[in-house]
């Protein structure tokens, strides 16, 4: 599965640079300039692989940890912590 991923992660990133070196191909040789679009990261959300602008990763982001700034499981922390027991742990 891992493989898979890899091979899918890198084919799109490979149409994304296409596509973008085309658009700069297609305009005039001294004034070419890259858009601020062409600057994303490749995300995985859930069954689908995204493109978040830079922009808006850092919004996001916690560069330190590098990880997002709200998890997407924080909702069930609670059930997770009960379900492992570890408030019963810390309580002894």
């Amino acid at each position: 599965m891992d493989r898979a991923r890899a091979v899918r992660l890198s084919l799109k990133c490979m149409a994304f640079i296409e596509r973008h070196h085309g658009l700069l191909q297609g305009q005039p040789q001294k004034t070419r300039q890259a858009t601020g679009e062409s600057a994303a990261v490749i995300t995985i959300q859930s069954s689908s692989i995204e493109w978040v602008p830079v922009q808006e990763m850092v919004r996001y982001a916690d560069m330190k940890n590098r990880r997002g700034k709200e998890g997407w499981w924080m909702g069930v922390y609670d059930l997770v912590e009960a379900m492992v027991g570890r408030k019963q742990l810390l309580a002894i």
